[in-house]
């Protein structure tokens, strides 16, 4: 009898055993080891100009190719490193050493299947700000480099239509020449957009691999394998300028026309560090009239964007339209002072720019920070010897400086 009710314990902490096993496996995730570009609309009013600033899209096809490849493989190094941490296992529909076309692997067996999810890389911003200065008669050129790269967790219908279900925004930044070599004006050659390029692919592979941690994205990772969990969503809906002269100074280009570039990024750089900082689903940003990108559908209640790749080809891509919490951030105010000094000069200056931001929240209380520099400027430009930022780049550099700011304190960080 003893012996019996032995071996009946040991078969019943084996089967609870397996059980516990089986509840472990991890879900599967499929992955084409592509990295998709956002398209912009041929009717875009501004779409040349805006594939200008596109350095995913410099040079040839097969250029394009590879810079999509090195940043797909940074990705894929992360994911390798993380594995053991993540809460699912990766399927890819090709091996890292596959070099054939991806369409001839990708599978209805394998992205037909609704119940698993896709992760879906987008280049959402690849942007490279010019900036021309001359002294005594020779031009200098300095770049400021904008990356932005979403990693979306999607479900996918029968027609092959991806919804992002949650989605983790990396933002990155980096100037040429870069601070350590900014004092030598021999560094501020002309770049080629393809030199450019290159850079900008290096730059975002090495913060992918720097920055990307999985970790801080559990519980976002865990509301899309279980929809019981699922967070509440945030999305950046508008950026505005009430400051009549910070309109003027990044709301228009030389002919009066708008433009809506630093409020991309400014909106771009929010939505990032705020996802980094909390680990909550921070939708990509949608502002009113911009329609270069994503589409409202409004019989489904979605916004629609077309996403290629080099190998993959164009897939639609949608998210919803109403989110739990609408994000708004805007500049009231922005000043310049000049700052006395003991020595009064008539060749050097210095003055104090100050920009304040203010974010809302829906549901949280408005939350303003200031961003301040103190620059020196020569006073007569025939004794100009040193570059000198203009007062556009000064301003849209202090709201870069905010809008990290912001995102911080919204997330209860401290601030100074």
């Amino acid at each position: 009898m003893n012996l019996f009710k032995k071996i009946f314990l040991l078969l019943m902490c084996l089967t609870i055993f397996s059980s516990a096993e089986a509840a472990k496996e991890k879900p599967v995730f499929v992955w084409s080891h592509d990295t998709y570009v956002m398209s912009i609309a041929d009717d875009y009013k501004n779409a040349e100009k805006k594939r200008s600033y596109s350095l995913m899209r410099a040079g040839s096809k097969e250029d394009q190719a590879k810079r999509a490849q090195q940043i797909a493989e940074a990705l894929a190094a992360k994911f390798k490193a993380q594995a053991s941490v993540l809460p699912f296992t990766l399927e890819t529909s090709m091996s890292e050493d596959d070099t054939a076309d991806r369409n001839s692997e990708i599978s209805d067996a394998t992205f037909g299947d609704q119940s698993r999810i896709q992760i879906i890389p987008i280049v959402i911003a690849d942007i490279q700000i010019p900036q021309k200065y001359t002294i005594k008669g020779k031009d200098y050129y300095k770049y400021t480099l904008i990356s932005a790269v979403d990693i979306a967790f999607c479900s996918e219908d029968n027609n092959g239509a991806l919804t992002i279900l949650a989605n983790i925004p990396l933002h990155f930044r980096t100037t040429l020449p870069d601070s350590k070599e900014s004092s030598s004006l021999e560094s501020m050659t002309q770049r080629s957009d393809e030199d450019l390029a290159r850079v900008f692919t290096n730059f975002t592979a090495q913060r992918i691999e720097e920055e990307l941690d999985f970790t801080k994205y559990k519980k976002l990772i865990e509301g899309v394998i279980d929809k019981s969990l699922a967070a509440e969503t945030y999305r950046v809906e508008n950026v505005t300028y009430t400051s009549k002269k910070c309109m003027e100074l990044l709301g228009r280009n030389k002919r009066g026309e708008e433009v809506k570039l630093m409020q991309r990024i400014c909106g771009n750089i929010f939505t990032s560090d705020y996802a980094a900082h909390t680990g909550k689903v921070v939708y990509p940003m949608i502002l009113p009239g911009d329609t270069s990108s994503w589409t409202q559908d409004a019989t489904k209640k979605l916004y629609a964007a077309k996403i290629t790749s080099s190998h993959s080809g164009e897939k639609t891509i949608t998210m919803p339209e109403k989110v739990d919490h609408q994000i708004t951030l805007d500049v009231p105010g922005v000043g310049t002072q000049e700052l006395q000094t003991k020595q009064v000069s008539n060749i050097n200056g210095f003055k104090l720019y100050k920009l304040r931001l203010l974010s809302t929240i829906s549901g949280k209380s408005p939350i303003e920070v200031e961003q301040h520099i103190q620059h020196e400027y020569t006073k007569n430009p025939d004794l100009l010897s040193k570059i000198e930022p203009s007062e556009e780049e000064i301003f849209g550099a202090l709201l870069i400086g905010a809008s990290v700011k912001a995102a911080a304190a919204q997330a209860g960080k401290k601030v100074k």
